[in-house]
C-alpha cells in the first residue's frame, strides 16, 4: 500500500474475521484474495459455523498449502450452528490485531476495499470506519433488499440523529479494544443493530467511506431475508430505548 501507514511493523495491525456457512462455491477463491492484501502484517481469522458443505474440506487444503509470513490464520469451529453474531464473538474473542473487520465469504464484498478502510482509520486516528455501499457502486443488488436497507438507515437516522449511510454493510471496522469493551451479544444478524447503536449511544462517530458491492441472489446462497429484517427493526428500537 503506497504512503500507507501500513509499513512494515512487527505488530498485528488488523483481525479480518470470516465466518463461514455453507459457502463452498466461494470460499478458496475468497481465501485466496484476502490472504494476499497489501498489507504488511494482519491475521485471518475463520471461523466454520458447523457448516453442512463442503467448506471444512476447502477450508483444511487452503491452510495445508497456505505460505504467506505477513499473514497469520487461525481456524475455530462450531460443533453446532449458532449464527452469524456467534461467530463474530468468536472472532472478537481470538482477535489479536488493533482494528477488527468482517469479510464474509460469499465475495459480495471485495477485500480489496479492507485496506482503504484501515489507511482511514490510522492515518486520522479514527475507532469506527464503516465501508458504505450506498456511497460507492451496488451491483445487482435485489430491489427488495435494496428498499430494506434504505428503510434501515432511515430508522437508524430517525432514532440516533446521525448521518450514517450504511448501517448493515459487511464492512465494520472497529479498534479491537473497543469492540471488546461494546460487549456484543447477538448471535444473529442483529449483531449489525447492536453495534449501530452501542457505538452511537456512546457518542463514537461511524466514518464511512464508499466502497464496491456485487450482489447475488438466493439461489446462488443469499441468507438473509424477512424474518431477519422483523428482528433487526426490533433490535433497533430496542437498543434505542434500553440503559
Amino acid at each position: 500500500m503506497k504512503n500507507s501507514p501500513t509499513k512494515k511493523n512487527s505488530k498485528v495491525l488488523l483481525s479480518i474475521l470470516v465466518p463461514v456457512y455453507n459457502e463452498e462455491k466461494t470460499l478458496e477463491r475468497m481465501l485466496d484474495r484476502v490472504t494476499s492484501l497489501p498489507i504488511d502484517s494482519y491475521e485471518v481469522i475463520v471461523v466454520n459455523d458447523a457448516s453442512r458443505d463442503k467448506s471444512a474440506i476447502i477450508i483444511d487444503a487452503f491452510i495445508k498449502k497456505f505460505r504467506n509470513p505477513n499473514v497469520k490464520i487461525q481456524v475455530h469451529t462450531h460443533p453446532k450452528n449458532k449464527g452469524k453474531g456467534a461467530g463474530i464473538q468468536t472472532g472478537i474473542k481470538n482477535a489479536t490485531g488493533e482494528y477488527f473487520v468482517i469479510q464474509d465469504a460469499d465475495l459480495e464484498y471485495n477485500p480489496k476495499e479492507i485496506p482503504k478502510l484501515l489507511e482511514e482509520a490510522m492515518r486520522n486516528n479514527r475507532p469506527v470506519v464503516y465501508g458504505s455501499r450506498f456511497l460507492g457502486k451496488i451491483e445487482d443488488m435485489a430491489g427488495a433488499n435494496y428498499q430494506a436497507n434504505r428503510f434501515y438507515n432511515l430508522l437508524v437516522r430517525t432514532l440516533y440523529r446521525t448521518n450514517i449511510t450504511d448501517m448493515h454493510t459487511c464492512y465494520k471496522m472497529v479498534k479491537t479494544e473497543l469492540i471488546r469493551e461494546l460487549k456484543m451479544t447477538s448471535d444473529g444478524f442483529d449483531y449489525a443493530p447492536e453495534l449501530v447503536s452501542k457505538l452511537l449511544k456512546r457518542n463514537i462517530e461511524i466514518y464511512e467511506i464508499p466502497i464496491s458491492f456485487k450482489g447475488r441472489t438466493k439461489k446462488q446462497g443469499k441468507k438473509i431475508g424477512y424474518k431477519d429484517g422483523v428482528e433487526c427493526t426490533i433490535s433497533l428500537i430496542k437498543y434505542r430505548f434500553s440503559k
